[in-house]
């Protein structure tokens, strides 16, 4: 792979995964935006990525004008977890695959894992990319995603609320998402390097990434909470994979000590310097 174009690059999963093409050597196209305006940290990722002289930045608008490129990564993660995002987002990115499709475009689209359950209940907008993936098996690698932690994870996510909340209060149960999977979990880094791997194999079809670890989303909670009753209950019952969806586990896999703490000093970085810059 020489040449990548990424739908929602500064989302959490599509900003990870172009350092890391980058780091490679890949030259990257990144579409912004998926939603109508920046969230919180996305200049701060802009400066960072920006110096690379093998990165640019698109419009979503201007995607369509675009040659093609040997793949593109179109990340869905994060926009299905911020539901006042997905309705006009989802529009706008499955017209433009449409068109790309005729094409056959080789592209990937990341997906949380929550869409790869049975009898999953599918809103509107889930029900769109149901009817896109039937249209367009040939060409397009699907890859389920579990709970993802580390670095830019977003803050409506279970990990990062609890780093947020002040310790004194957290006799108070957080809330998860309906969304966030909590069946495994998997660190940013490693998931984006087995990512990159599947696209470059010229895999097809439907994935679910696995880290192969039992309870490996509640290790993590536990480290971020030990034996604190505010770890919320998971859904309990046994989850259930479509067919034709394949597990894929990572043979490589973080520590959750040291991949939480990375975690916590990266969005430790990003606050003290926000406070720096209010104080100049």
């Amino acid at each position: 792979m020489e040449r990548a174009m990424i739908v929602g690059v500064y989302d959490f999963i599509g900003y990870s995964l172009c350092r890391h093409l980058l780091d490679m050597g890949i030259e990257v196209t990144g579409v912004h935006p998926i939603g109508e305006q920046d969230h919180d940290y996305t200049e701060e990722k802009r400066l960072e990525i920006g110096r690379n002289a093998n990165f640019s930045e698109i419009s979503l608008i201007e995607w369509q004008g675009i040659e093609e490129v040997d793949f593109v990564f179109v990340t869905l993660f994060e926009l299905f977890l911020e539901q006042n995002r997905t309705e006009k987002g989802l529009e706008e990115v499955f017209a433009i695959l449409q068109s790309k499709h005729c094409t056959k475009q080789r592209t990937a689209l990341l997906l949380p894992a929550f869409f790869a359950q049975e009898n999953a209940k599918l809103e509107t907008t889930s029900v769109k990319l149901a009817q896109f993936l039937d249209n367009a098996k040939s060409s397009v690698l699907v890859i389920y995603l579990p709970t993802i932690y580390g670095p830019w994870q977003p803050e409506n996510c279970f990990f990062q609320k609890t780093m947020n909340h002040p310790s004194r209060e957290k006799e108070a149960v957080l809330g998860i998402d309906p969304l966030e999977w909590t069946e495994d979990c998997l660190y940013i880094d490693d998931t984006v390097n087995f990512i990159r791997k599947m696209a470059e194999s010229g895999e097809q079809g439907q994935f679910m990434l696995a880290s192969g670890e039992p309870d490996k989303w509640q290790e993590c909670a536990r480290k971020l909470l030990g034996k604190h009753p505010s770890i919320p209950v998971t859904r309990g019952e046994l989850v259930k994979i479509r067919r034709g969806i394949n597990v894929k586990k990572l043979k490589k896999n973080e520590d959750v000590h040291t991949g939480l703490d990375k975690q916590r000093e990266q969005y430790s970085r990003i606050l003290a310097s926000r406070v720096r810059s209010d104080f100049p």
